[in-house]
Formats: structure tokens, sequence, C-alpha cells
């Protein structure tokens, strides 16, 4: 029920951004996080005597910083922060801070009666559950987000699309009722490409997992038992300048500026950094030249 507009709009001139009347035009009359919450449970409902797979994908706290108004009251006025008029893209909203928490708030509400109804059927020591993101927080106030005032990147260097820690470090939460234990932590290091052989080892379907796929399952860290760590984690992307890193125990490698297309003619690809996160986490110092034998295995594994 929403009219189209473009979601990228700046205020128009001569308009008050004082005057919180001047953010109606950006909102609708229905809210796609709810619609795609109340979708999940029907499904939920509708599966609950045989085996499922959802995948839920709520649209917060994803740009634009919209969100309903009961769900801003419970921070409007708290955090003093300025009207964002729309300059650094996305739509503009009266109290962006605000509006952020509130986006935060509303999702936990959603996946607390995901919980509920799971718990209701009776569904909860068969059914894994699975709490995580795609990428870390954004830089430069992007949207009228401020990643320094709520400290979402938890003090990591980088944000979303860079390779450091900070872009692409994010939560992850599994919930399996009396296999795994409750208020447990692993460190093991993983990749999105390990969920599909750790769910098909978790259900008893093993056999089905594709031999050609780079997964590991990491099954057994979940369940509390020794694992040997994964050999390598290796990412590469020719956006954000192009780049690559690897992960192999603490040690982390990484280079940046590699994509031809994004560099100045007088630049070169950097030199492959070097940081051991197990005592330098936020990658703060470069121990490349320290470390030369490491460094070559690294780079063995990224070329």
């Amino acid at each position: 029920n929403n009219p189209v507009f473009s979601a990228h709009q700046k205020m128009p001139a001569g308009t008050d951004p004082a005057d919180p009347k001047s953010y109606e035009p950006y909102m609708g009359k229905d809210y796609a996080p709810d619609l795609i919450g109340e979708q999940a449970l029907r499904f939920v409902r509708e599966n609950k005597d045989r085996p499922f797979f959802l995948y839920y994908p709520t649209r917060v706290p994803h740009l634009a910083l919209q969100v309903p108004a009961d769900s801003l009251a419970e921070y409007a006025g708290k955090f003093g922060d300025a009207p964002y008029v729309g300059d650094r893209n996305y739509l503009p909203q009266f109290q962006p801070r605000a509006a952020y928490a509130a986006m935060i708030t509303r999702m936990d509400r959603d996946v607390g009666r995901v919980l509920d109804l799971i718990h209701s059927l009776g569904l909860d020591e068969n059914t894994i559950v699975i709490f995580t993101s795609d990428n870390g927080p954004l830089y430069e106030k992007l949207g009228g987000t401020d990643t320094e005032f709520f400290n979402s990147a938890a003090g990591f260097r980088g944000r979303k699309g860079s390779y450091y820690e900070g872009g692409f470090r994010v939560p992850c939460l599994v919930r399996w009722t009396g296999k795994i234990a409750a208020g447990s932590k692993c460190d093991r290091v993983t990749g999105f490409e390990d969920w599909l052989r750790t769910l098909l080892e978790l259900t008893g379907a093993k056999e089905a997992t594709p031999a050609d796929i780079d997964g590991i399952s990491f099954g057994p860290s979940l369940l509390g038992q020794d694992q040997p760590a994964r050999p390598f984690l290796y990412r590469e992307a020719p956006g954000y300048g192009g780049q690559q890193c690897v992960r192999v125990g603490d040690w982390k490698a990484i280079r940046t500026n590699l994509n031809p297309g994004a560099r100045a003619a007088n630049q070169k690809p950097g030199e492959i950094e070097l940081y051991n996160l197990a005592s330098d986490p936020a990658e703060t110092t470069n121990v490349a030249v320290k470390n030369p034998e490491v460094v070559k295995e690294l780079a063995a594994i990224m070329q």
C-alpha cells in the first residue's frame, strides 16, 4: 500500500528541517519488515508438522532509516541527534540515531516472536535457530547512520566493504535447545560457505552434501566438541578498490588497492599487510616486516 518513490531523496530547498512534518512524505502506510515478519510466522505455523527450512532476511537495520512511530517513541529525544536531510544518500530522517536504535529494537522484537512461536509449538529441541549478518557497519554517517556514536564496529578497524575485521566480522548466534549449551561461546573461524555442510551434518543428511564445495562443517564446535581449526579462510573481491585477505590461525594477511580500474595511474597495488589478531584484534600494527616467513606462507595461499 505504499506509493513507488526513490529511496534516495534529499529534502527540497526551502523545507524546514526542524519541523517533524517535513519528514512525513518519506513514510509509507506499510512497513516492509512487519510484512516479512508476519510471513515468517505464517510459514512456521504451516510447516510445524514436517521438517522445514526458513530463511528470514529482515530489512532492518539496513538504510533508509525508517521505523513506525510506536517503536520510535521509545528513543525519541534521547540521543540529541540533529536531523538528517538526505545529503548522504537515502531518505531524510528527523531523529536518525533514535530511528536506528528503534529499528534494532523492533528487529529484536520480531526475532523474539519467532522464538516464542517455536516454543509454543513444542519445537524448541528440534529446531536450530541462527542469527547472523552479512557485513559490518557503515562509513561516514551514510544515510544518517552514526557508527561511532553506537560503537557499532566494537573497536575493529574498517567498515562495510573493507576486508579489515570491522568490514566483515559479524555477530553469529546459534540456538538449539538441549544440544548447544546456553551461554556458551565458540571462537572458531568460519565463513558462510561452511553453513551448508554444517546444517546437513546436524540434520542427519550429511550424505546429501555436494562434493565440490569449499565449506567445512563446524557442527562439532557448535556442540562443544574438539575440532581441528579451519586450515585457512580466504576472501577476494574487485570492489572497494580490489582486496584479498586470508586468515590462518591468529595470522591475518590483507592486500588492498588491487583493482587497476580503481587506481590512479601512478598507484601500485598494496603490499601484503600482516596482523596477529590474538594480540592485535584491531589491526593497528602491521608486522609483515618482522615475519617474512608467515607472509610468504599466506601469500602462497592468496596466489
